[in-house]
């Protein structure tokens, strides 16, 4: 997730880069020194081991989507707490309502959640690949000869029904609840 080839002490933590799979290295990497191996030990001498501790055939799949997955998610995670942050001490202070450029943003980022959440999913798989369960079961190796394509695709438009189903209600939940206007304050 952190296009890290070479194992090492004192990892960094790359906030953004390009991984150049074929070279084996992280191009243009912006980098905070030994952060990598404080977050993962808690001392910023551990050493941290790479794609180079394990055989190629052993790493995921597509190395460069799981970083920018990973990426995505985890600087949108921290847009979401410096954002929340932000609202809060204006809310404490009572003055969130009146600062407009905050209002808006908070409106703006509507989708970031939906962004994150999908791009933690991706993360979350692409990072396990080769396995379903790692050391004992290979992807390629977990079909079942007894579940036709049929009913595999039969369950996916089922699954894409409810959520289109789900997503329609939710649109208008929102759109009624707009149409309302915000409630009046009593107090």
């Amino acid at each position: 997730m952190e296009g890290r080839f070479e194992s090492g002490p004192k990892a960094g933590i790359t906030l953004i880069g390009q991984p150049n799979v074929k070279e084996k290295r992280l191009d243009n990497p912006i980098a905070v020194p030994g952060m990598l191996s404080f977050l993962a030990y808690g001392t910023f001498h551990s050493g941290v081991a790479g794609l180079d501790a394990f055989p190629e055939d052993e790493w995921p799949d597509n190395i460069e989507l799981l970083y920018y997955a990973f990426h995505v998610m985890a600087g949108l995670g921290t847009i979401f707490i410096a954002l929340m942050a932000v609202a809060s001490v204006l809310s404490w202070r009572g003055a969130l309502t009146r600062t407009r450029p905050v209002l808006w943003i908070l409106m703006l980022a509507f989708p970031f959640p939906y962004i994150a959440n999908t791009a933690g999913w991706m993360t979350a798989e692409l990072g396990r690949q080769p396995w379903i369960v790692y050391g004992i079961l290979r992807t390629r190796d977990a079909a079942s000869p007894a579940v036709h394509a049929g009913t595999a695709l039969f369950t996916l438009i089922g699954f894409a029904g409810i959520y289109f189903v789900l997503g329609l209600l939710f649109l208008f939940l929102v759109f009624r609840e707009l149409e309302h206007g915000p409630a009046a304050l009593h107090g």
